[in-house]
């Protein structure tokens, strides 16, 4: 692959997972999980929620070969 391709192919990614976190971040927000009151004008309560989604959006989207999962594994040491 290409440093092109692979650009193309990431932007393509990213933009449905903008789509997909920003629908589970809202899902979130309403489960009552959480209560906003408790939090202040701040990002504290946005990046918890983010952390939540962002795992269950990787979590969804972890469909790799055992090859792949091992090359994920090695990348996580960079």
């Amino acid at each position: 692959m290409t440093k092109k391709e692979f650009t193309t192919k990431t932007k393509e990614l990213i933009k449905d997972c903008k789509k997909e976190i920003s629908k589970e971040s809202n899902r979130l927000f309403e489960s009552g999980a959480i209560d906003p009151d408790d939090y202040k004008n701040d990002f504290v309560l946005p990046k918890i929620i983010l952390t939540v989604a962002l795992e269950n959006w990787a979590n969804n989207y972890y469909m790799l070969s055992k090859a792949a999962k091992q090359e994920v594994k090695n990348l996580k040491y960079f």
